[in-house]
């Protein structure tokens, strides 16, 4: 997976603001932010304002709830200094698969298929955001490594935790999930 081979993102970077910073001063710092980059004001490079302005609205839309925050914050934390390219992979998938319980078997369908997403979109045959990109990517390298929160050779409770983060990625974007289903039905590129 050549073309994703970059870490987590980090929000708190991206805003200006410390990772303990306050609601006000995200919403103030985010505030700056999109009217710097707003593409508008920025007609000669309207194209990296337009991404840039989608990365930062992702990020509020992230920092300024408190679930999602208290989850990417935790993401974030497991996920320093990892390259998703060094862990993500059809081996380690097939792996973790294997390792299922029969009782997981409908969740770990929408994981393949989220697994399936991550391979186009990173192989360039289907067109994602790189914010849901990191997301899916930071949800799957937590799937995928044994350690975490709650290390996975602990029956039934390993897995979980790790199914819980994929389903919560699954459900914030799952209109991106459907869209791309759609994409698929209609011939888009076929991943191996």
């Amino acid at each position: 997976m050549n073309r994703f081979s970059e870490e987590f993102p980090d929000y708190y970077e991206l805003l200006g603001v410390n990772p303990d910073a306050d609601i006000h001063a995200i919403k103030r710092a985010y505030l700056e932010k999109i009217k710097q980059w707003h593409p508008d004001h920025n007609l000669a490079g309207s194209k990296e304002a337009e991404e840039k302005s989608k990365v930062l609205n992702q990020a509020y839309h992230i920092l300024s709830d408190a679930t999602r925050r208290r989850n990417y914050d935790r993401m974030r934390r497991f996920t320093a200094g990892k390259r998703f390219d060094d862990h993500i992979n059809d081996a380690a998938m097939r792996r973790k698969f294997a390792k299922a319980y029969p009782a997981f078997k409908p969740v770990m369908d929408s994981v393949r298929e989220l697994y399936a997403l991550f391979k186009d979109a990173v192989k360039g045959g289907y067109r994602l955001d790189p914010t849901s990109l990191a997301a899916i990517g930071g949800g799957l390298l937590y799937f995928l490594l044994p350690m975490d929160l709650i290390p996975d050779f602990i029956p039934m409770a390993g897995f979980f935790d790790d199914l819980t983060i994929l389903t919560t990625i699954m459900t914030s974007l799952k209109e991106e999930i459907a869209a791309y289903r759609s994409w698929k039905n209609s011939g888009g590129y076929e991943s191996g």
